[in-house]
């Protein structure tokens, strides 16, 4: 297991496509940052359940300003990242060395989760930066100590995004092809993300809503009480998604034939 995440670890760092997918989540907080200060000077008011995003402290939900971004750009990477071990037949070469295919599947498990943490953790880090050389830090409405929530929001955010690139690594190994990854990926995204609020319109099965995580990332602003009361609730959805959607991955991984 150590000597697959060597490699993976190698590997990755030799891909263009790992640091295509760093510029893009460190280009938009400090491009967001900029065009704020053109916005405010041109006499707009930043709001921050609009903008989510509009001082230092705020900037701790720069994952959830662009929650559909981040899910689409670590969705691409990782059907690429997936599919081309499959369609260039580079997985016999692991697999030939007696490894196992739980083992592998949980190496490229483990890329899509770490690559998910430095993404947002940079995407953040940037973001508070940003919107503090432009605005000052100043505070979250509302909440104190700041502290205490920007942890809690920092880690609730990043386990959300984390639930996504679970499905996406699953969806990878199902499909075992980079653009039939690549299209169910954005298919689930959008759906999920955009669909599940359907949901909300019948009586009986409204909660069904709120067994995907991209409704706590796409409807919920992360600061008023009733948002933070649910953290819990949006963590516990994050790891069981990430427990079924593994469970589920590895099962059909072992039972499939690679040619």
């Amino acid at each position: 297991m150590l000597n697959l995440l060597t490699a993976e670890n190698m590997k990755s760092r030799r891909s263009k496509k790992l640091w295509i997918v760093l510029f893009i989540l460190s280009f938009f907080p400090i491009f967001q940052a900029a065009n704020s200060l053109m916005t405010v000077h041109y006499g707009t008011e930043l709001v921050q359940p609009i903008d989510t995003v509009i001082n230092g402290a705020t900037g701790v939900l720069m994952i959830k300003k662009n929650g559909l971004t981040v899910l689409l750009v670590l969705a691409a990477f990782i059907s690429f990242y997936i599919g081309e071990e499959f369609q260039h037949g580079t997985i016999r070469n692991a697999l030939s060395l007696g490894r196992s295919r739980a083992q592998y599947y949980a190496t490229k498990l483990a890329v899509a989760t770490g690559l998910s943490l430095v993404g947002t953790l940079l995407l953040t880090l940037l973001g508070m930066i940003s919107f503090t050389f432009a605005f000052g830090f100043g505070e979250v409405p509302g909440i104190s100590p700041y502290f205490s929530y920007a942890i809690k929001a920092f880690i609730t955010l990043y386990l959300l995004i984390l639930a996504n690139a679970s499905i996406y690594t699953m969806i990878g190994f199902l499909s075992k092809n980079s653009g039939i990854s690549l299209i169910w990926t954005f298919l689930y995204t959008v759906v999920t993300g955009f669909g599940a609020p359907i949901f909300l319109q019948t009586e009986h099965f409204k909660q069904v809503t709120y067994w995907f995580s991209e409704s706590f990332l796409f409807y919920f602003d992360f600061v008023k009480p009733a948002d933070i009361a649910r953290f819990p609730e949006m963590v516990l959805v994050s790891l069981i998604t990430v427990v079924i959607s593994s469970a589920i991955g590895v099962y059909r991984f072992i039972r499939t034939d690679i040619k």
